[in-house]
Formats: structure tokens, C-alpha cells, sequence
């Protein structure tokens, strides 16, 4: 038998999976084997190596298959099992104590994009806006690059991936596609075949493909305002375009004339004939296609860098990037209950919980759909506050990650086989299936079914918490204008592709695309792009944390253990000058800590850059993991954690 399946990670593809299930009357039905769906336009029936492999993470004999009490001290994983009315009763009158002694402000829910299906990740916030808890925003991974967009253009959807196929020029700019958009990577390659053109603008040499462009680490605003300044001085740009849609243009001359070629290659590092050559096939080789990756914008003016690049395009006729495009007409507000919150809910950043914890006010940490420890900035930090005795602990999750061992509860969570849910992509713009293929593992519970048992435990009475499944589904599709069609004819074809929204709407202040972003000035930044220094600490290489091939986050690092060795990659001059030769160990530290690691030596790291792999479990990696070198400094775009603004030592062991 084959069941429609779609992956939940954390990942721009959002495939299309053909699940086969075996078994059935006396035989529990157990998947055998995961394929990728060959009529998905974009994923086109094939899967990354960790899908591929997922049986292996859905079966795992380390999986938490029944609820767990703490025994043990804090930071240990010493449970005993007890059963789901133990753990309602147990969650429920410590939510209750707390909310009558502190007010439900102090009841933080931390949840991220662990699972990203509709039920999932926004139905299971309905339970909190109805008892007003407080909440985190969305501050880890893009929002400051979301943050710039809406300055920009008003909204931050892009330009369909499909458009790729019939591009002249693609660019990745800060984005490792064969490991983060193995699909976008393939879309370009034929592109390729047809006679388009690519660049890789990043720091670190990721694809065999195109034409690798070694630029300095947070600078890519310098290289956008560089190209904007060739194009203009050149009278390369479309007028027209201009005349029609731009906005504060006059005034965004006057600060694009400061970056000339030769301040440009002095900051980024670029020889003077790249960054021409760039400039020269933007005006060239038209339509274009550039695709922002996410770590472009994790440093303190990553959301400056963002914004400069998305002025690129209508200057040579376009109209956009592509960097995210959730954000399209669906009522997600509805969905996760925002109609059942009786005031607004307390907001802080979920990129520093280590200071939040550290002001006592949070009482309670409900965790689902991430593991905060491993995935967080200032680890040590973030330890300490979980290590509170005050603070009530539960954690939703599959295995006993490295934020379980801080759990005062453990619940166990299903995988996507387990259970029903609806995906959209933050990449194409598909609509997509997952149908439920076996039964739950021992007493797992998807998210939103855990949670209402728990609005049970708690007597509410609000009727949006009690809800057939399909039911609540239909109505949302219903609500969403870039829906036209229904759950029914979503279940019988499997995925079905959403209204696009218009390339050229702009819901800025002014209704074009604001060179002078009158959005930012609003908000206390500076209306017009530009380019900032960073201090490094008086510290010679800057640390980028980027994700590991076997790993989504922090996911499959316990089930892959053995293929994935925490290392640090640096320049073979840099490890030369050191004295440091492959596999040699060394310490990287800075003034929060130090960790040791092995090295691999490789000419495809820029010099002055330490390149490590973030998600692995600091519980398996010697009791530490990369980010207890992380300060959690936040930028002004969206206070969007920096995580690429640190800067170490390496030495040698």
C-alpha cells in the first residue's frame, strides 16, 4: 500500500513523499520504504540522504514511547515512566499554581519549526492564546531578513522557483544549496543544461557548480551597493522600472555613490573583475533569479545586507528575490487561535531565554518542535536558567534530546508517519498532504492532540480547543484566500499549487519598492542602506556556524551519531601558519568559553574564517556544543539573533 506523506523539517524543499506501508488485520502496518513522489514539480521524485533514511529515525529503538517523571537532579536523564493522566494531572496543577501565584504571563510556550505542519506547528497555539500566556518571537533564523524585505518591497514573498527554468541568471548568495535546497539546486542545474548562468556568492566554496565568488563574511551589503554603483555610474538600469515603482531612488544615489569598485574589493575581498563580471551579466543576462539564503542575514547587520540586495533587481527590470515565501494569504492567525486570546499576550525574544530565565519572571517552559539547549545562542547561559528548581520544565519530543535532560516532564511525540497534517512550503509554493501511514509508536501523541488533552486536564471550555481535525482544516482553507481548493481535492491529488502572489504589489507606504524605506525610518533605523563595520574582539577568525549534511537543526544527530564528528574546517594557510595539520585537535575559545575539536584542513574556506556545523547534541559531543561560544546579541532588523557575529581564537592542542 502507498500513503501520500510530506517531510515536516525545518528545510526549504518540503518534499513530496510515496510512503509504502506493509502489514494490516493481525499485523500492525509498519512503512518499509520512503520515495519521493515523481509528480511534484518541484521535488520531482527524489529525496535528500536524511529523508531517504528517515525509517531509521521513525524506528529508532532510542525513541520516547511513554511519558517520563524526573527522579534525578536536573541536567541528567534519570525518568521514571508514569502514564498520560499522570502527566496531565501533574502539568496541570503546577500551570494552575503558577497562573494563580505569578498570572499566566509566567507560562512561556517555546516552540520553533521542529515539525512545520499546519496542525502541528499553528493549531497547537490555540491553547495558549486562550490562557494568555506569554510568547516568543520568531527570532533565530530569517526574520531580520523578512524584517528587510517588508522595508523594501512590504511583504517578503519572492519570485516562484519555478521561474528558474526559464532564467538567464541564477544566484546563490549565501546559500549552501546541495545540503539546505538540494531541489533548488537541482532546478539550477538544469537551468544550467539550458544555457543559464550561476553564481555562489559565499564565503565558503559549497557546490562544484557555477562560478564561486570568496567573499569576506558580512559583506555582501558592501557588494550590492558596489553593484548598484557600476550599473548606475554606467547607466545600466531600466528606467522605466524605476519611474514606475521605486520609491526615495533620488536619495538612495547620493548613498550608493560612496561605494566604488575600489572600496568595494578593500571590504569584501573580491578581485575588481568579479565583482564587474557580476554586475555586467545582471544587466545581461536577464530575467535573473537570486536566491538569499538564510545565513546571509545572522549577523548584526545581516538585515542591512538583505535589504541592499533586494534593490538589485528592478534595477536591471525585475522585481524581487526569492528568500521566503510563507508569506502568502493564509489565515494562520485564525488557526492558531488568535480570535480566543482576551489581551495580548507578553512578547520576548526566544534568541536570548538564557536572560529571560535569568530574570525569574517565567515560572514554566512548555517546549515542543525544538531543543532550545542545542539550537540556542549562549549555551552555558541557557543551561543555568533550566537548571532553576523554581522553574516547571515540560518537553514534547521524540528522543531524549539535550533539553529533555532539564525536563521536570518528558511527553513523547509521534513522527510525521503517525499522524494527519496539511504542509506548505517556505520555498515553492505547493500545498501538500501528509496522510497518516501507521499507528503511534508505544502512547505518542502529535502536538495538537497533546495539547488537548491537556486544555482537558485544565477544564477549558472553549469550543476552538475541541475539534475534528479535517473539520478545522476545511474551515482554515476556506479562510485563506490563496486557497482555491478544497481538503477533498487536496487528500485525492496529493499536492495542489496555491495562487502566487503578484510580483508586482508592494504594500509599502508608499506602494512601491522603497529604496527610501519609509517603514524603517518608522521604526528607528536608518531609511536608507548601507554598510557597517563590525568589531571582532580584537579575536583573528570569525566563527560561522553552519548546518551539518546529515542534520536538520538539531534533528538526527542521536540516530546518526556515528557519521557525524564535530570539526572545524579552516584555510590551509591559516591552519599552515597555526602549525596545525588535518586531524589535529585544537581549542576554539573566546571570552564566554572554549571547546575542542578536530581539524579538517580545506581550501574551500575563506582565510580568517573557523567553519563549523551546528545541531549536534552537546550530550554526545562531550558535554558542550558550538554555541557556548555564541553571545546572544540581537540585531535591529527583528532583534534576529547574530549568530555569525563571533569571533574566537584557535589553537592548537
Amino acid at each position: 500500500m502507498i500513503i501520500e506523506s510530506t517531510c515536516p523539517r525545518d528545510c526549504y524543499d518540503t518534499c513530496s513523499i510515496l510512503t509504502t506501508v506493509e502489514g494490516g488485520g493481525a499485523t500492525p502496518l509498519r512503512a518499509t520504504r520512503l520515495q519521493g513522489n515523481p509528480r511534484h514539480p518541484i521535488t520531482q521524485g527524489f529525496l535528500c540522504w536524511k529523508v531517504q533514511n528517515a525509517l531509521k529515525f521513525v524506528y529508532s529503538s532510542q525513541r520516547v514511547l511513554y511519558p517520563l517523571k524526573r527522579v534525578g537532579r536536573k541536567g541528567t536523564d534519570s525518568f521514571q515512566q508514569i502514564s498520560w493522566q499522570e502527566a496531565y494531572r501533574e502539568i496541570a496543577r503546577r500551570m494552575r499554581d503558577i497562573m494563580d501565584t505569578h498570572g499566566p504571563q509566567a507560562i512561556l510556550p517555546f516552540d520553533y519549526f521542529g515539525h512545520m505542519g499546519l496542525l502541528n506547528k499553528h493549531l497547537s497555539q490555540r491553547i495558549f492564546n486562550v490562557l494568555g500566556t506569554s510568547r516568543c518571537s520568531p527570532t533565530v533564523c530569517s526574520l531580520a531578513g523578512r524584517t528587510a524585505l517588508q522595508y523594501v518591497y512590504g511583504g517578503y514573498w519572492g519570485i516562484d522557483p519555478e521561474e528558474i527554468q526559464r532564467s538567464r541568471l541564477i544566484i546563490h548568495w549565501g546559500l549552501n544549496a546541495p545540503w539546505s535546497n538540494l531541489h533548488g539546486h537541482n532546478l539550477a542545474r538544469q537551468a544550467l543544461h539550458k544555457g543559464a548562468k550561476l553564481y555562489v556568492i559565499d564565503p565558503v566554496k559549497t557546490s562544484s557548480l557555477g562560478k564561486h565568488l570568496d567573499i569576506r563574511p558580512n559583506t555582501d551589503n558592501a557588494l550590492a551597493m558596489g553593484i548598484a554603483n557600476y550599473l548606475l555610474s554606467k547607466g545600466l538600469y531600466e528606467r522605466a522600472t524605476i519611474e514606475k515603482y521605486a520609491y526615495g531612488f533620488d536619495r538612495f544615489l547620493e548613498v550608493v555613490k560612496e561605494f566604488d569598485l575600489d572600496k568595494v574589493v578593500r571590504i569584501t575581498g573580491l578581485p575588481r573583475e568579479d565583482i564587474v563580471g557580476l554586475a555586467q551579466d545582471l544587466w545581461e543576462l536577464r530575467p535573473s533569479f537570486i536566491h538569499l539564503g538564510f545565513g546571509i542575514q545572522k549577523h548584526l547587520y545581516g538585515g542591512e545586507a538583505v535589504r541592499a540586495i533586494a534593490l538589485l533587481p528592478p534595477l536591471v527590470g525585475g522585481m524581487r528575490v526569492h528568500y521566503s515565501n510563507t508569506d502568502r494569504e493564509l489565515d494562520l492567525a485564525w488557526l492558531q487561535g488568535a480570535h480566543l486570546a482576551k489581551s495580548p499576550r507578553k512578547t520576548y525574544n526566544m534568541a536570548q531565554l538564557g536572560k529571560i530565565l535569568e530574570e525569574n519572571d517565567i515560572r514554566c517552559l512548555f517546549v515542543f518542535n525544538t531543543n532550545p539547549v542545542v539550537n540556542l545562542p549562549h549555551q552555558n547561559l541557557v543551561k543555568k536558567g533550566l537548571q532553576r528548581q523554581d522553574l516547571f520544565v515540560v518537553v514534547h519530543d521524540l528522543f531524549l534530546n539535550d533539553t529533555c535532560s532539564y525536563a521536570d516532564i518528558v511527553l513523547p511525540s509521534t513522527s510525521f508517519l503517525e499522524g494527519l497534517d496539511v504542509h506548505v512550503s517556505y520555498y515553492h509554493n505547493y500545498m501538500s498532504i501528509n496522510k497518516k501511514a501507521i499507528e503511534p509508536l508505544g502512547e505518542a501523541r502529535p502536538n495538537y492532540l497533546m495539547l488537548r488533552g491537556l486544555a482537558e486536564s485544565l477544564g477549558l471550555k472553549e469550543e476552538g480547543l475541541y475539534f475534528p481535525e479535517e473539520d478545522i482544516l476545511r474551515e482554515f482553507m476556506g479562510r485563506s484566500k490563496a486557497v482555491d481548493f478544497s481538503l477533498e481535492e487536496l487528500k485525492g491529488k496529493g499536492f495542489l499549487k496555491m495562487k502566487v502572489m503578484p510580483q508586482e504589489r508592494f504594500p509599502t507606504p508608499s506602494g512601491k519598492i522603497e529604496f527610501y524605506s519609509q517603514l524603517a525610518e518608522k521604526d528607528g533605523l536608518p531609511p536608507l542602506p548601507g554598510y557597517y563595520e563590525e568589531s571582532r574582539d580584537g579575536y583573528p577568525f570569525q566563527l560561522i556556524t553552519a548546518n551539518e549534511m546529515h542534520l536538520t537543526r538539531s534533528q538526527f544527530h542521536n540516530v546518526w551519531a556515528e557519521e557525524v564528528e564535530p570539526i572545524v574546517l579552516l584555510n590551509e594557510e591559516d591552519a599552515k601558519a597555526k602549525g596545525i595539520k588535518e586531524g589535529d585537535r585544537v581549542r576554539l575559545k573566546n571570552k564566554l568559553d572554549s571547546i575542542t575539536m578536530r581539524v579538517r584542513v580545506s581550501m574551500g574556506v575563506r582565510r580568517g574564517v573557523a567553519l563549523t556545523y551546528g545541531g549536534l547534541w552537546a550530550k554526545l559531543t562531550g558535554g558542550k556544543g558550538i554555541n557556548a561560544l555564541i553571545p546572544d546579541k540581537v540585531q535591529a532588523f527583528g532583534g534576529n539573533a547574530a549568530y555569525n557575529s563571533t569571533y574566537i581564537e584557535v589553537e592548537k592542542l
